[in-house]
């Protein structure tokens, strides 16, 4: 353990020219605002622990079919869990008067724990961007079982945890203060290696924040190319089938459009046919009427010149679980919303330190900057549940028989 100089006081000085020297302190935190945010931090660990262990056991207590997008919400949840529990330890650390209490041991695991969690987040993040998108995309591919997803869990929390390593090992507790009576939790690598330090936190900083956020963005930019193309082809069947329509009660002489008009007569005479119900008293016998989609969906290929979509049915539990997964898809938006607008702050903040960007820090309110950046970034794990109640009726559901202190059925 080093005892560190007094200069900790978190006063910095600038570099010296001939014999002046000038310094600066960075501003304090007002108390008022200080007492706010611990407030606001003891809500959001409330929220975020108890909203996320809801949405762990409403998945693990289902019985019935589980779509693939409820896996990985259940290991982007428990990754929360535990990322709130470190912060939560390690809160004391970044308040006054900025201490290590937890020893040695709990040094070296809690941070690396909490950035391996965190990595968790933004992988699964991404990763259910990527299944929306091949599922707008690609709707007849094959989805992965549940075997496969439970393989992917377990590479992501091993390859996080392996990553994470190094910045275990080279945690050190140093002291500092006016009699070294203060100890501060340091990731330091030694001066052999020292150069490679800058090295690791731009890899962590691209696996944790950069590249998910790329593939994000890819994701929905080809989601939203899809849907415009859907909504294009949409808008051009309904035209060319109302002109077609139109085109019925317009004298012509055509053959195409005399066969046309021929052709949709027939269609309408065996829809009157198809949807005539002859009804005997008291329910003793009911003629059954076999329907013809297929002569329709001919006749549309016919007019509009392109193959629609097959349609099929599925069983009750199968329907259930396409319901439950359209609804956990339509919500990923938010997730990733919110992701960007409270980590892009604290990834800003990072990049500024770690090349050493003087503008920002000489800056005297940097401290004061660096707290607000830092609640931000827990407040996703907090919010995330409130989303899956509000979008989505199965954790609606689980939310609600919590509440009314029910089980589930």
């Amino acid at each position: 353990m080093t005892c560190l100089s007094s200069n900790m006081n978190r006063t910095l000085s600038s570099e010296a020219t001939n014999d002046t020297t000038s310094s600066f302190s960075l501003s304090p935190e007002p108390e008022a605002w200080r007492v706010i945010r611990t407030v606001l931090f003891s809500l959001i660990a409330v929220l975020a622990l108890v909203g996320n262990y809801v949405v762990c056991r409403a998945v693990w207590r289902h019985t019935g079919a589980k779509p693939i997008a409820h896996y990985l919400v259940s290991n982007l949840a428990f990754a929360e869990i535990v990322s709130m529990v470190c912060l939560v330890l390690t809160f004391h650390a970044r308040e006054p008067p900025w201490s290590w209490k937890l020893g040695h041991a709990m040094c070296k695991m809690l941070p690396p724990l909490q950035i391996a969690s965190q990595l968790i987040i933004t992988t699964t993040l991404a990763t259910l961007a990527v299944y929306r998108c091949v599922l707008l995309t690609k709707p007849l591919i094959h989805k992965p079982t549940r075997k496969q997803i439970y393989g992917y869990a377990l590479v992501c929390w091993v390859g996080s945890v392996v990553l994470v390593i190094p910045a275990g090992y080279f945690r050190v507790l140093n002291s500092w203060g006016e009699n070294c009576e203060l100890l501060i939790c340091q990731e330091v690598f030694p001066e052999s290696l020292k150069h490679y330090q800058d090295v690791y936190s731009i890899i962590l900083f691209v696996v944790n924040f950069a590249l998910p956020f790329v593939i994000m963005a890819l994701s929905y930019s080809l989601v939203r190319k899809k849907i415009r193309e859907h909504i294009f082809v949409v808008q051009r069947l309904r035209d060319e089938q109302s002109n077609a329509l139109s085109s019925v009660t317009q004298p012509s002489t055509c053959t195409e459009e005399i066969q046309a008009t021929g052709d949709i007569n027939q269609i309408e005479h065996e829809n009157q046919m198809t949807f005539k119900l002859v009804k005997i008293e008291d329910g003793v016998n009911t003629e059954k009427v076999v329907k013809k989609p297929q002569r329709r969906v001919k006749f549309a290929q016919k007019i509009s010149g392109k193959k629609s979509f097959p349609q099929t049915l599925s069983g009750k539990n199968c329907k259930t679980a396409l319901e439950l997964e359209n609804d956990l898809l339509r919500m990923v938006y938010a997730l990733v919303l919110v992701f960007v607008v409270c980590y892009i702050p604290y990834q800003i903040q990072f990049l500024l330190m770690e090349f050493n960007v003087k503008a920002f820090m000489y800056w005297p309110y940097r401290y004061v900057f660096d707290r607000l950046v830092y609640t931000l970034t827990c407040l996703p794990s907090a919010l995330h549940p409130v989303f899956y109640g509000m979008m989505s009726q199965f954790y609606r559901k689980a939310f609600i028989r919590m509440i009314a202190c029910r089980n589930s059925k």
